[in-house]
């Protein structure tokens, strides 16, 4: 087994990957750039935490517009053309479907915790 040797490689990637998507469904010639950067730990679980509740009898409230403006917030360093939160928030289906595709999706994020009996 071989040690690790620096800690950067435990990181998170401090650099976003660039991904070009269809901005058009009539000209696919037409894109919109889009840079995901790579979450935490750390904020993965406040992401959990922006969109799901638990109340006092059991239940669960999963709230996912909350989620994607978390994720929107966090995950996109930058967008070409520059787009605003609130820009991004009224794409339309279209656009904003192909950028919810790049970044994590509620339900992996629900499975790993919860499959390893974590609570919070």
């Amino acid at each position: 087994m071989t040690k690790i040797a620096e800690a950067s490689r435990l990181l998170v990637n401090s650099t976003a990957t660039e991904h070009e998507i269809q901005a058009d469904e009539q000209d696919d010639e037409l894109v919109v750039k889009v840079w995901v950067k790579e979450l935490s730990f750390m904020q993965l679980q406040q992401a959990i935490k922006s969109f799901v509740t638990l109340s006092a009898d059991g239940g669960v409230d999963i709230d996912l517009a909350a989620y994607w403006k978390y994720m929107f917030a966090e995950a996109i360093e930058k967008t070409e053309p520059r787009l605003t939160i609130p820009q991004m928030l009224s794409l339309r289906p279209f656009i904003a479907n192909q950028i919810i595709a790049l970044l994590p999706q509620p339900q992996d994020l629900m499975a790993d915790p919860l499959a390893d009996g974590a609570t919070e």
